[in-house]
C-alpha cells in the first residue's frame, strides 16, 4: 500500500481547511467482504467523500468541492494546510442529516447516503456492539431499508444481492432465498451457500 498525496479543500460555507489523504496503489489482501457487499480491505482503505465541516457543521460532498492544493508525504506543506482538519466518515446520525437537508441531488447520490447508513449500522454488529443504541434506531434502520430496497435495482447481480441481504435483515428468509437463488453467475455459488445457511 501506498499512499498518494494529502488533498487541501476548503468548505463551501465557512471557507474552514479541510485536508484529505489519497491512495497511490494498495491490495486486496486480508479483505473480508461481507453479505452486505461492504468490503473491509487494510491495505485497501477508503477516504471520505461526504463529510462534515467541524467548524460551522455544514455537510458537503468533497468530490463537488475545488481543491486548493496538495501535498504529498516529506513536502513542506503551506503552513496553513498542516493544521487543516481530516476528512472523517459520517456518523449515521450526520448521513440522515444529510438528507434531510437535501445534500443527495440525484437517486444514486441518495442510494450512495443510505448504502452508508446500512453499512455504519451493520458496523456496529462488526464491532461486536448492538445494532441499536437509540430509542428511534430501529424505527430509522427500517425505514432506510424500506427506501433502499425502491432505490436498487434488481436486474442487476451486485444489487440483487443486496436486495436479498435486506430482506434476510428484514427477516424476510423466503424472499431473500428467492432472490439468491435466482442468480445464475457461477462465482457467486459460495455467496448462495451463505445465504442459505444464514437463513
Amino acid at each position: 500500500m501506498k499512499y498518494g498525496p494529502n488533498y487541501i479543500y476548503e468548505c463551501p460555507n465557512c471557507g474552514n481547511l479541510i485536508q484529505n489523504r489519497s491512495l497511490m496503489s494498495g491490495n486486496t489482501f486480508d479483505a473480508e467482504l461481507y453479505s452486505d457487499l461492504r468490503r473491509i480491505a487494510p491495505m485497501l482503505p477508503e477516504f471520505p467523500n461526504m463529510i462534515e465541516c467541524k467548524k460551522c457543521r455544514n455537510i458537503f460532498w468533497l468530490s463537488k468541492t475545488k481543491k486548493i492544493g496538495e501535498y504529498s508525504w516529506g513536502d513542506d506543506p503551506n503552513p496553513l494546510w498542516k493544521n487543516a482538519d481530516l476528512a472523517e466518515f459520517l456518523s449515521i446520525h450526520n448521513y440522515f442529516k444529510a438528507l434531510k437537508a437535501n445534500v443527495a441531488e440525484n437517486l444514486n447520490e441518495e442510494l450512495f447516503i443510505r448504502k452508508r447508513i446500512w453499512w455504519s449500522y451493520n458496523d456496529r454488529l462488526r464491532k461486536g456492539g448492538k445494532l441499536f443504541r437509540f430509542i428511534n434506531d430501529e424505527v430509522r434502520w427500517k425505514e432506510n431499508i424500506h427506501r433502499l430496497l425502491e432505490l436498487l435495482d434488481i436486474e442487476q447481480d451486485d444489487q440483487k444481492i443486496m436486495i436479498a441481504e435486506l430482506h434476510r435483515n428484514l427477516g424476510d428468509f423466503e424472499r431473500c432465498l428467492e432472490l439468491i437463488n435466482s442468480i445464475e453467475d457461477a462465482e457467486v455459488e459460495w455467496l448462495k451457500a451463505l445465504f442459505q445457511r444464514e437463513c
